[in-house]
């Protein structure tokens, strides 16, 4: 029997995410209320990712992320992380603008973090353009 999942195309990501768990505190706040709290990362990207705080935040807020990766350095803060999904307390996150130091330490981190076990299907790990 073939447990293998059925083809799908890339999903227009044009970064690779892998799932690793990092504690995240995030600050924001639009017209009618903060949005302050903590949650972790269930993916990471260098575009974005996907958290799970214990406050809901509003689609479409821009919030300032400080994620502690596991690497031995200090936790890396994004300024400008705009939320594009949100289900209850759960939420994804697209890096609006990267310094190319932030966006080579994610990138770092994120080829190390990847094995077997932390990509979500079996597609080719790389893309050409």
């Amino acid at each position: 029997m073939n447990t293998r999942k059925p083809y799908s195309p890339l999903d227009g990501r044009h970064t690779e995410r892998v799932a690793v768990t990092c504690s995240v505190h995030y600050v924001g706040e639009v017209s009618t209320q903060p949005h302050k709290g903590q949650g972790l990362t269930k993916d990471l990207s260098v575009s974005g990712c996907k958290i799970v705080s214990d406050h809901p935040v509003t689609r479409g807020t821009l919030l300032t992320l400080t994620i502690a990766l596991p690497d031995g350095l200090p936790p890396l803060s994004l300024k400008s992380a705009h939320v594009v999904w949100v289900s209850g307390c759960q939420y994804s996150v697209r890096f609006m603008h990267l310094s190319q130091e932030h966006r080579k330490r994610l990138q770092s981190f994120i080829w190390k973090s990847i094995s077997h076990n932390t990509v979500s299907d079996h597609r080719a790990r790389f893309r050409l353009v």
